[in-house]
C-alpha cells in the first residue's frame, strides 16, 4: 500500500479469483462439496477471524454484517475502523478509518485464505476515499482490473522429483485419509475436511438414472445479463456515501435474493420431475454449488438440465428486469469435473454472445435468456469453439442450431417476438417427433446429418418411403434435428417406452 494512504481513509475491493476452477478440480464428490463449503463466504469468513482476534473492546468498531448493520455507521461515527459496505458479483467492497489498519487486515486476509483453501488467489484494490462514491466506484474497479492485468496466478510449487505428488494438482503428497487408505495432498486434506457431515460422499452417484457406461451427469452454469450495466445506471446520478450507500445494498440484496428465489423455485421443480427421471427416488437429484448472487453452478441428473435451466431462465424477470444465459456440460462420470465445468461456462459465454447480438436485443437493447450446452466426451470440448469447429462443421455451415432462446413470461422490449427462430420450443417439438420414432432410425438420421446435405437428403427419402414425410418436408430443419437428436437419451417429455425399437 502506498505510504501516503496510511492515515488516510481508504475504500478496499476484494476479489478472490479463480474459484470455479479450485472447486472442480477434483472428481471426487467430497472435495467438489467441500471447497464450495470454503470458498461460500471466504471474504467475510477470514474478515470475521480478524475481528476476534482483537480485543473485545473494540471489535464492535469493526462491522461486517452489512445486510444488517447501520448503512452510516461508518459515516456518523469516527469510532468505526471497517466496515463492510456491501458484498456483490463476487466482491466485497470495505472501508477503513485507516490506511494502516486496512494494510493489517489484508495481510491476515491473504494468509487466511491461503491456510483455508492452499491455493486460491486474493485480489485487492486500495483506494483514497473521497465523499463521491460514484466517482470511488470506477476508480477502484479500474485499479482492481488493472491488478488483474497485470497480477499473475500464484500456484504452491508442485511436487519435488523424490516426492509423491497428487495425480491430479501436482502438489506434493503430505498426509493420507485413514478411512480410505488415500494419500492426499495438502488442498484435498482442506476441501474434504470442510465436507458437510450430513451428506453423502456418493451424492453424485445417486443422481444417475442408472449406473454403468450410460450413468450421465450435468455441470449448470448460469449468469445474469449486464448486472453490471444496470447497478452503473441505477447508480449513476447518486454521489454522496449517504445515499450510495443503502442503494447499493438494495440493489445487492435485490439480485441476491431474486436470483436465490428463482433458484430455489427450481429446484422444487426439479424434484417434481424427479419420477419420470429415476425410479423410486430416495435422494435429491441435484446439488447447487455455487449461488451467489447472480452467479450460478450447480450438478444435476442429465435428463432435468435442459428442462431445469428453460424454468430458470423463463422465471428469473417475472418480478425484476432480470435475464440471464445458461450452460450445460453432459458428461460421463469418469470425465473430469474441471473440463466439464469449462464446457458448461464457454456454453454460458456462447449463449451470451447471441444473446447480445443487435439482431437479438429488444427495443430498448434489452437482453433475452438463451442456453448453450455440449456432450462431453472429449476433453478438448472444453475449448468450444475450436471444437465444434472440428466436430460440427460440415460444407462449410455448422449442422447445430444451439444456442436456443428461451422465451420469459413477461416480454420486456419484444424480446420474445424477435428471437421467435431460436426458439427453444423448436427444439423440444423434434425431440418429441423423436421420441416416437424407431431408435434405430432415429440413430440413423443423427449419424448421416454431419456427411452433409446430400446424404441428408437419400436419408429423408428412405424416411418417407417408410412414412415419415415431414420429416422431407421441413428439411431445413436439420441443425435443430441434430440437436434433439444429440439429447434423445435425455428427453423426458414424451413416453419413455416408445423411444426404444
Amino acid at each position: 500500500m502506498k505510504a501516503e494512504l496510511q492515515e488516510k481513509e481508504v475504500l478496499a475491493m476484494y476479489d478472490v479469483r479463480g474459484i470455479q476452477g479450485y472447486i472442480f478440480k477434483s472428481n471426487v464428490a467430497k472435495e467438489i462439496i467441500g471447497a464450495s463449503a470454503l470458498v461460500e463466504k471466504i471474504v467475510t469468513g477470514g474478515l470475521q477471524k480478524y475481528i476476534e482476534g482483537l480485543d473485545a473492546e473494540v471489535q464492535k468498531n469493526y462491522m461486517i454484517d452489512w445486510e444488517n448493520d447501520d448503512d452510516q455507521a461508518f459515516l456518523k461515527n469516527q469510532d468505526v475502523m471497517m466496515q463492510v459496505m456491501f458484498v456483490g458479483g463476487g466482491n466485497a467492497y470495505v472501508l477503513f478509518r485507516k490506511g494502516s489498519e486496512c494494510q493489517k487486515v489484508n495481510q491476515f486476509l491473504g494468509k487466511y485464505i491461503l491456510d483455508a483453501t492452499y491455493s486460491l488467489n486474493l485480489s485487492i484494490a486500495v483506494i483514497e476515499k473521497t465523499d463521491s462514491y460514484n466517482a470511488d466506484y470506477n476508480k477502484i474497479n479500474l485499479e482492481l482490473r488493472k491488478i488483474k492485468a497485470y497480477m499473475s496466478l500464484t500456484q504452491p510449487m508442485g511436487a519435488l522429483p523424490f516426492m509423491a505428488a497428487d495425480t491430479i494438482t501436482g502438489y506434493p503428497i503430505t498426509g493420507k485419509d485413514s478411512k480410505k487408505s488415500e494419500y492426499l495432498c495438502t488442498e484435498a486434506k482442506l476441501k474434504r475436511k470442510a465436507f458437510p457431515e450430513q451428506e453423502s460422499e456418493k451424492v453424485f452417484d445417486r443422481m444417475v438414472s442408472e449406473k454403468g457406461d450410460n450413468s450421465l451427469l450435468a455441470v449448470v452454469h448460469m449468469d445474469g445479463n449486464q448486472m453490471g450495466i444496470q447497478i452503473q445506471e441505477k447508480m449513476s446520478r447518486i454521489g454522496p456515501y449517504e445515499d450510495a450507500i443503502p442503494a447499493m445494498r438494495k440493489i445487492s440484496k435485490e439480485i441476491a435474493v431474486t436470483f436465490r428465489d428463482t433458484f430455489d423455485r427450481m429446484l422444487a421443480y426439479m424434484d417434481e420431475l424427479a419420477p419420470k427421471v429415476k425410479k423410486n427416488v430416495r435422494n435429491k437429484l441435484y446439488r447447487e454449488i455455487v449461488v451467489a448472487g447472480d452467479d450460478i453452478t450447480f450438478v444435476c441428473n442429465a435428463k432435468l438440465a435442459i428442462p431445469a435451466v428453460k424454468f430458470f431462465l423463463e422465471n428469473i424477470g417475472a418480478d425484476k428486469n432480470y435475464s440471464a444465459c445458461g450452460g450445460i456440460a453432459f458428461f460421463n462420470s469418469h470425465f473430469p469435473f474441471s473440463d466439464a465445468y469449462q464446457v458448461a461456462e464457454a456454453c454460458c459465454d456462447s449463449a451470451k454472445k447471441r444473446a447480445k447480438q443487435k439482431s437479438c436485443r429488444g427495443k430498448n437493447n434489452e437482453v433475452g435468456n438463451f442456453l448453450d450446452f455440449q456432450m462431453c466426451t472429449n476433453i478438448r470440448a472444453a475449448r468450444l469453439d475450436s471444437y465444434r469447429e472440428k466436430h460440427y462443421l460440415t460444407d462449410g455451415e455448422y449442422f447445430i442450431a444451439r444456442p436456443y432462446f428461451i422465451p420469459a413470461k413477461k416480454d420486456r422490449g419484444k424480446v420474445n417476438a424477435k428471437n421467435k427462430k431460436y426458439s427453444i420450443e423448436r427444439m423440444e417439438q423434434w425431440s418429441e417427433v423423436f421420441s416416437h420414432m424407431p431408435r434405430s432410425k432415429a440413430k440413423q438420421l443423427r449419424n448421416i446429418i454431419p456427411m452433409g446435405k446430400n446424404e441428408i437428403e437419400k436419408t429423408l427419402s428412405f424416411l418417407a418411403s417408410r412414412g415419415y414425410k415431414t420429416l422431407a418436408e421441413s428439411q431445413e430443419e436439420y441443425q435443430v434435428w441434430y440437436d434433439a437428436l444429440e439429447l434423445m437419451d435425455l428427453y423426458i417429455g414424451g413416453d419413455e417406452n416408445e423411444i426404444n425399437d
